[in-house]
């Protein structure tokens, strides 16, 4: 009697720890809910530089912060709905274009909760922004929201002792090739106004 109790005790055991192990590998398969977005593509230094309200290297000092935010600006809409946004700080370091100076810290929003709804683009370059990194940031400007990246794949671009490190094939730095921060610089200032 006590044999077969033992016996069944085994084989329970053993079938909730199947179980337990198929759900986490199911849960893993399983897609993600994401974030989609529609964002403009820039195929030169020039379009870029236009189009960034400000454009700066910075240190992020705080990343990860996950806030609601209502940035529908259309007039006279009653139903406005909160989308979710990763926010970080950056403070400036280098004043390329814009009206901000170096020392400020500006709040840098990104579409998404890092952790369970990611936009799209930055879940497939890895591109949240990360404390601790040093950053090439195009940044667009809003009055009643926080600043974003002109967009996921180029807006923000990883510097590396002074070397331009991105993980998308749309970014026109440090991608393909090992661009100094220095050079890269340059090259935009030509296109600032």
């Amino acid at each position: 009697m006590v044999n077969r109790i033992r016996k069944w005790i085994s084989i329970i055991a053993i079938v909730g720890v199947a179980i337990i192990i198929s759900s986490l590998i199911c849960w893993h398969l399983i897609p993600k809910p994401m974030f989609h977005g529609d964002y403009p593509y820039y195929p030169d230094v020039e379009s870029i530089t236009n189009a960034a309200d400000v454009i700066i290297v910075g240190d992020v000092v705080t990343g990860g912060e996950v806030k609601d935010l209502i940035v529908d600006t259309t007039p006279n809409k009653p139903d406005k709905t909160p989308i979710p946004y990763t926010l970080s700080t950056v403070k400036v370091k280098e004043v390329v274009k814009g009206n901000v100076h170096v020392g400020d810290v500006l709040t840098i929003k990104q579409l998404g909760d890092y952790k369970n709804k990611p936009e799209e683009a930055l879940h497939k370059i890895d591109g949240y922004l990360v404390k601790n990194t040093e950053q090439l940031m195009f940044l667009s400007e809003y009055n009643d929201s926080p600043y974003s990246p002109v967009n996921p794949y180029q807006g923000a671009i990883q510097i590396k002792e002074g070397v331009l490190h991105s993980n998308s094939e749309y970014s026109l730095f440090g991608f393909h090739d090992d661009d100094s921060l220095d050079s890269s610089i340059n090259i935009i200032r030509e296109y600032v106004n």
